[in-house]
């Protein structure tokens, strides 16, 4: 799913925006994503005061935050009454979803509540949750306490990592494999497009229970659940027996234990997939998550030499690295 850069938004207005105003000016959108106001806007024209009452927005601010809209080139006005320009219809309701709306627009504003306090972050050497006396649920955390959030997000991470699902299936040659193990497999966005592209070919995603329950939702609406089934599970208690390949995608890191449990697991011959954003010594990966690992507890990229050494030391031989799109990269493996 392609991001908003600022290079899409008329040269008129990028001339006008400097680091400081970008800051607030990429907070006005997100806020706009957050209370739907361009979903609320689609095919129609509203006046501010309509507009205000359908996104939940009081009248104090509203006339100067819709005019700053306005002002980026997102909102057209005509009299009195606001529209989407072609740029916000294309880019904030026809090119994603609202699943993508909802969670995309809320990591954002978490990223700014992150960064407002960076410089203490880097001088103090602590976490921006620390520092703002907060407490703040991770992914995993989300993933297991709250259905509708991991619904939300399991829909948006598979419209996000369609392309790399394509390029995968382009890539990978699983001729000689019939059952593949997607751990962590989220949505089976990559095992959908592993078996469309192999027709001898079945696939079972393995996650947690609220995961799973969204991903065999996408699964029966893409008419491949006889082909790719679903499975609740943990990758690190033991995987189950009877798969030739065990994938994992965008994990980012996998621990030595998941790795020894998937060679456990497969038989002689039977093949490791990693996929994920790998990066090199100087960090070449993708913009964003370079920036997430500023606001980390953890801070950690792995590049893909220390991945082909993971791999090689949990056992696996014949370890390969390919670029597959983007940032993305593919590492494979044997079990002897």
């Amino acid at each position: 799913m392609p991001e908003f850069t600022l290079d899409k938004l008329p040269r008129s207005v990028l001339a006008k925006i400097d680091f400081q105003t970008a800051f607030m000016a990429s907070r006005c959108v997100i806020a706009a994503e957050r209370l739907h106001v361009f979903r609320k806007l689609s095919g129609k024209t509203m006046t501010a005061a309509e507009l205000g009452r359908a996104s939940g927005i009081s009248a104090r601010r509203r006339d100067f935050f819709f005019a700053a809209l306005h002002a980026l080139g997102l909102l057209r006005k005509s009299g009195n009454r606001y529209a989407n320009t072609a740029l916000a219809e294309r880019h904030f309701v026809h090119k994603r979803s609202v699943h993508w709306t909802n969670i995309y627009a809320s990591e954002c504003a978490e990223e700014f509540r992150a960064f407002a306090v960076l410089d203490e972050m880097l001088t103090t050497g602590r976490n921006y949750e620390e520092i703002l006396g907060i407490r703040r649920q991770y992914y995993f955390e989300l993933m297991q306490t709250n259905p509708k959030w991991a619904w939300g997000f399991t829909h948006m991470l598979y419209e996000e990592h369609k392309p790399e699902a394509a390029a995968l299936a382009k890539s990978l040659n699983l001729k000689a494999h019939r059952r593949v193990l997607d751990v962590g497999g989220g949505s089976g966005v990559m095992s959908m497009a592993l078996v469309r592209k192999n027709p001898g070919l079945h696939a079972c995603v393995l996650d947690i229970p609220n995961v799973i329950r969204a991903a065999r939702a996408i699964i029966r609406k893409e008419k491949l659940a006889r082909r790719v089934a679903t499975r609740v599970g943990d990758m690190n208690d033991p995987m189950p027996s009877g798969f030739d390949v065990v994938m994992f995608c965008d994990h980012a890191r996998l621990s030595d234990h998941v790795l020894t449990n998937a060679l456990n697991c497969l038989p002689s011959g039977g093949l490791l997939v990693w996929a994920d954003y790998f990066g090199d010594e100087d960090f070449d990966v993708p913009l964003t998550r370079l920036m997430w690992q500023l606001r980390s507890s953890d801070p950690h990229v792995t590049t893909r030499h220390s991945a082909k050494q993971q791999v090689c030391n949990c056992g696996f031989t014949n370890v390969r690295c390919q670029h597959l799109v983007g940032h993305t990269w593919l590492l494979t493996g044997k079990k002897p």
